[in-house]
């Protein structure tokens, strides 16, 4: 596999600010060099040398020290090819996570690293669930309970999701093109995740979209790259990383359509084409490769970067934090040409950088209004984006992390993590809150844990709180839709509640006349300015049509 590809991997890179990548090297260094020290140690007292083998056991006791410095956190997003849906065709395990490439990846940097446990791999896979999804459960800090928040990196593997034949009919729905929804989902995603959540002590995680998606949602090969093009726009554009597996192999499968060791096997019903997006063993393979070749790429770039006297290496993403101003002044070096009037200053050198992010990306934005909007931008959330030394001025420590108040008071999400896979854990998530409850239950089908009507048409059930510990303004949920006569007309009638006062309700349908079962993603907003924190609250749930309905996971937050 690698052969075939490793010529593509140089051209699977876009990348721009360097500022998380310099963290990250800080976490790893940390952690090495602690590991090491007890290693040295342990050597010392052993009397062996630096190349005789120390015992798995007392590496792993070492390794599992409470008191070492972190391990650098990677948050893996994704959908079912991210879970290595149908990657259960293969000699690995029987499972198919267990040939899923960010499992590979994991267990493939650990070896690089001779075995130091440096890094730490989470994994945030739901089937059927898009960008979209993925910033709701940003937003909502929903993420699995052993994962820091932020992660120091943060991968994007939505994209096969993102252009399926739903997202397109969604987008067609909305007066949009699939590349006008794809731009408007991947940049909401990105000004979520890269603005902080408070200042001086939340910095954004390195994140880095993957693209994943060769076919066959559409079947013209133009079509085929929106994806990969709206990802290089806005990496581009937003300064975030990008990698495109895509790309890296689009001439072995184009030489071949028929083969499914880096795509998905098209041809799998008895030698005809038809509908497949799963990948197989040789695409999760080259995934784990192509991820950790970027990382190292990325890794050996920075430390090729200029180091100014005294200070840490230069580049572009200091601007958008630094308080400093850029020296664009020129010099006779390599070459360059002795100037008529040298010493004098050049004229037409830009301004200092405004901090933060660049403004929203539309059709509007122009080059006469762009610089405009982006200093409105950053001085409405200059609190946000201090420098490190306005932050050490203020009393804070460089680099330190605070933790985020939760901002849902109630939220749960089927299959996120060990301890929310099996309808067990489900119910006792539930129970709390439950007020009543008549003929719903928690189920897992097709490895999608949820809560399920299982009296069929007229199954209610009640959520209440009569005291909330914080403001609500929204009901979230995450539902399944599906097809066929077990799927129609399903519809759940919601209504929100605070003493005898409606605050809020939604007719949410659990149907479609397309043929596949989808994650969509609802929001409630609460009547007015919402409830305050002492209120009481309550939210009733009927089945008011058809027989089932799926619901995959809720939030209630405050906003």
């Amino acid at each position: 596999f690698l052969r075939l590809i490793s010529h593509s991997l140089p051209f699977s890179l876009i990348f721009k600010d360097w500022t998380p990548v310099h963290k990250s090297f800080q976490i790893l260094y940390h952690r090495w060099k602690a590991v090491q020290s007890q290693l040295d140690e342990y050597r010392e007292t052993f009397q062996l040398a630096l190349d005789d083998p120390i015992d798995p056991q007392v590496m792993s006791d070492i390794q599992k020290d409470p008191d070492l410095p972190p391990k650098l956190s990677i948050l893996v997003m994704g959908g079912s090819v991210t879970m290595g849906v149908v990657g259960d065709w293969n000699p690995v395990g029987k499972f198919p996570q267990s040939a899923a490439w960010p499992v590979l990846f994991s267990n493939f940097v650990t070896n690089l690293f001779g075995n130091l446990d440096l890094i730490q791999v989470h994994v945030l896979a739901i089937g059927g669930t898009n960008t979209e999804s993925g910033t709701t459960l940003w937003d909502y800090s929903i993420v699995p309970k052993d994962v820091p928040y932020p992660p120091d990196i943060l991968i994007n593997a939505y994209s096969t999701n993102d252009v399926h034949v739903n997202s397109m009919n969604d987008a067609k729905a909305r007066n949009k093109t699939l590349e006008e929804s794809l731009i408007e989902l991947g940049q909401n995603f990105i000004r979520q995740v890269m603005t902080p959540k408070k200042q001086c002590g939340h910095s954004p995680p390195l994140l880095l979209f993957v693209d994943d998606y060769l076919g066959n949602e559409q079947n013209e090969i133009l079509a085929t790259m929106v994806s990969s093009q709206k990802m290089n726009l806005l990496s581009g554009y937003y300064g975030t990383a990008s990698i495109s597996y895509a790309d890296a192999v689009r001439d072995v499968v184009y030489g071949d359509s028929k083969e499914w060791f880096f795509s998905s096997d098209w041809y799998y019903k008895g030698g005809n084409y038809g509908r497949q997006i799963h990948p197989h063993l040789g695409m999760h393979t080259s995934m784990a490769w192509i991820v950790t070749f970027y990382l190292i790429n990325l890794a050996t770039t920075y430390c090729s970067l200029p180091k100014l006297p005294g200070k840490e290496r230069y580049h572009a993403g200091m601007a958008r934090y630094g308080p400093g101003k850029e020296d664009y002044n020129f010099r006779i070096s390599h070459g360059m040409p002795q100037l008529r009037d040298a010493g004098k200053p050049l004229k037409g050198r830009p301004s200092q950088k405004p901090r933060g992010l660049p403004p929203l990306l539309t059709k509007d934005l122009s080059l006469e209004n762009v610089t405009e909007a982006w200093l409105e931008d950053s001085n409405a959330n200059a609190d946000l984006w201090k420098a490190q030394e306005e932050c050490a001025a203020d009393g804070h420590q460089i680099n330190e992390t605070h933790s985020i108040t939760n901002p849902c008071i109630f939220a749960w999400v089927g299959s996120i993590n060990e301890g929310m896979t099996k309808p067990d854990h489900l119910m006792k998530q539930m129970a709390p809150v439950i007020m009543s409850h008549d003929g719903w239950s928690a189920a897992d089908d097709n490895r999608k844990l949820g809560w399920v009507p299982t009296g069929g048409l007229g199954s209610k059930f009640t959520l209440g709180w009569n005291d909330i510990s914080q403001p609500v303004k929204a009901v979230n949920f995450m539902v399944m839709k599906s097809y066929g006569e077990k799927w129609a007309n399903s519809t759940l009638e919601v209504k929100i509640w605070s003493g005898d006062d409606s605050v809020g309700e939604e007719i949410i349908h659990g149907f479609h006349d397309k043929h596949t079962s989808e994650t969509y993603n609802i929001k409630i907003p609460l009547h007015g300015e919402g409830l305050k924190k002492g209120s009481e609250l309550r939210i009733s749930h009927e089945l008011i049509a058809g027989n089932t309905f799926k619901i995959l996971g809720m939030a209630v937050c405050d906003h």
